[in-house]
């Protein structure tokens, strides 16, 4: 028995070796195009035992690893003030075909498989202080699917209600807790969220794409259409902005005008100029 566990313990050592040494060399090689039969090739095991590795250790495939660093880089990029394309090029991306394939999985959102106004579905919600104003939060049992701020809790509750006619709508624990998360990540906290919105391809192209700009920084709208490959679609992009459903987790205040103008906000100019201070100031003395 004691020889099995010896043998199990250093076969689990070796697993996890393994997987950190591909961990490695994926982050430092994140724009390159590296495929699992070249990590196979590369660590002298067959691209089957990498791949049933790397997931049992990692919860992820390498290929999912791969593209996280890719999104890491590009962030960093971006937050260094490099043009959009640039920024893009340099992570690996040699088109924008990433923003069309998969938005839903970038944004961390399951498909919203309810029907137009959430027929027969249940909408739960909540409404709290925030340093904004006062905050709805409303989910599906996929995640948050609408996050509102206003000054009176009948017209939080009333708007949600236009927004899922069909629905049936309830306060809960669950949307209580999204609504104390999503405070904790207004004040800088690093805290994931999970999504259920709806969109068009289009405006889930736009909204992963908001989700790459650091917090502490701001792109234009042109940029944000370079980076979806519609360079000619800043006014599009600017009404997805205005049709994001969740304005405080997709930051679509991160958006500004070309002419280095504030530009428009769901939630009120005011607020949008206060979350654009608010991340400023923390990025300052990150």
């Amino acid at each position: 028995m004691l020889q099995a566990a010896t043998l199990s313990s250093e076969s689990a050592s070796k697993r996890l070796d393994l997987v950190e040494e591909v961990c490695g060399y994926l982050r430092e090689n994140p724009a390159a195009k590296i495929t699992l039969a070249d990590l196979g090739r590369r660590f002298g095991v067959s691209p089957y035992h990498l791949q049933r590795t790397f997931v049992r250790v990692m919860g992820i495939s390498p290929r999912r690893y791969l593209e996280e660093c890719r999104v890491a880089l590009l962030k960093l990029r971006l937050a260094r003030g490099e043009p959009v394309v640039n920024a893009l090029r340099g992570a690996g991306y040699s088109s924008h075909s990433w923003l069309y394939k998969d938005s839903r999985v970038k944004l961390g959102m399951t498909p919203a498989n309810y029907k137009a106004g959430g027929a027969g579905r249940l909408v739960t919600y909540a409404v709290g202080d925030s340093a904004l104003g006062r905050l709805l939060v409303a989910a599906t049992s996929h995640g948050i699917c609408a996050v509102n701020v206003g000054e009176d809790d009948t017209g939080l509750v009333e708007a949600l209600r236009r927004e899922f006619p069909k629905a049936r709508l309830a306060k809960s624990r669950l949307a209580s807790r999204f609504l104390r998360a999503l405070n904790r990540r207004l004040e800088g906290q690093a805290v994931k969220l999970p999504l259920d919105v709806r969109g068009t391809d289009f405006q889930l192209r736009v909204w992963t794409a908001l989700r790459l700009i650091p917090a502490g920084s701001t792109c234009s709208y042109s940029e944000v259409a370079a980076m979806i490959g519609e360079p000619r679609a800043a006014r599009a992009v600017a009404n997805a902005c205005a049709a994001n459903p969740v304005p405080l987790i997709i930051p679509c205040h991160r958006v500004i005008r070309n002419d280095g103008g504030v530009g428009g906000y769901a939630l009120g100019v005011h607020r949008k100029k206060a979350l654009l201070a608010k991340e400023r100031a923390l990025a300052a003395v990150a």
